[in-house]
């Protein structure tokens, strides 16, 4: 897959003008162009899920959810920046921005890095809370013991809501410079208002990841190879056009790198007229000023 490509200098990108493909097409078309960035962007986030997996496994192993949770939310304080890292990657191959990967990734990580903490801590005790709960569900069952129609709807209902939410909310703290209960917020409003789209990017995620929790210890390598990059990229995907029409992301993408171009020339035009400024005056003669004496009698 060219692992050890060049990151360090900016990269070609495509062409402006190319029509993108949708569906299967798209996903096939960036899977070939961009898998290298993709997949090293999802080693890094393995690496940094790798705490809280086992700090909240120790804390399974103590049957203390207490200790679970508080668990979570210590690894979250990595895997929080990592987990954007992530849908960073994935959101600059959907616009078709170009650059190498580790430069771009470097630069987003230092970015996001304090606004996507919060996001990370919620994210996995959420998640923590959910296994938890789904885990207690099936060993009851293992027992002979049937917790109720009601606590298995709820079970349902409540990673199909969150994954929901989740779908939203990762691209947002990547995309935008907002407080995080206004990315909840926000996230809400798109869930409710796009459902289709968010119950589909919902059902993806929790059928890998309980593929790979149920795969256990195959779970790992699958995790590694397909992980991360593989259910972001189906789900920004599916919601990337709902965040678009909501937000103008490229739009003001587009508008904030016209106008640093636009400083960089002013900018460059200023320095050549001071350039050529002190040329005019050093062919007039008036540079190097001339001794001479003033009305008083002092030299100047």
């Amino acid at each position: 897959m060219g692992l050890f490509t060049n990151y360090t200098k900016e990269g070609p990108g495509v062409d402006k003008d190319a029509p993108r493909k949708t569906g299967v097409g798209r996903f096939f078309e960036l899977v070939g162009r961009d898998m290298n960035g993709m997949f090293l962007a999802n080693l890094l986030a393995c690496l940094g899920f790798a705490p809280v997996i086992c700090l909240v496994y120790i804390g399974f192993l103590m049957n203390s959810l207490l200790v679970m949770v508080a668990s979570a939310a210590v690894g979250g304080i990595l895997a929080g920046p990592v987990l954007a890292g992530m849908y960073d990657t994935v959101l600059r191959a959907l616009r078709d921005e170009p650059g190498y990967w580790w430069t771009t990734y470097r630069r987003a990580f230092r970015q996001n890095f304090k606004a996507s903490i919060l996001p990370g801590i919620f994210y996995c005790v959420i998640v923590t809370l959910q296994i938890f709960v789904v885990y207690f569900c099936f060993n009851m069952l293992a027992q002979g013991v049937n917790v109720g129609t009601g606590m298995w709807v709820a079970a349902v209902l409540n990673l199909l809501v969150f994954h929901m939410l989740f779908a939203y909310m990762w691209p947002q703290v990547v995309l935008l410079d907002q407080p995080f209960r206004q990315t909840l917020a926000n996230s809400v409003r798109c869930m409710l208002a796009f459902l289709p789209h968010a119950l589909a990017a919902s059902i993806i995620q929790i059928l890998f990841w309980g593929l790979v929790i149920l795969c256990m210890p195959l779970g790992i390598l699958l995790m590694i190879v397909f992980g991360f990059w593989f259910t972001c990229e189906l789900c920004c995907q599916i919601v990337s056009g709902d965040l678009e029409r909501v937000f103008h992301v490229e739009e003001q993408i587009r508008a904030r790198k016209d106008a640093e171009l636009a400083a960089a020339l002013a900018a460059e035009r200023l320095e050549d007229g001071a350039d050529d400024g002190s040329g005019a005056e050093a062919a007039s003669g008036v540079w190097p000023p001339q001794k001479g004496t003033t009305g008083d009698g002092t030299e100047k």
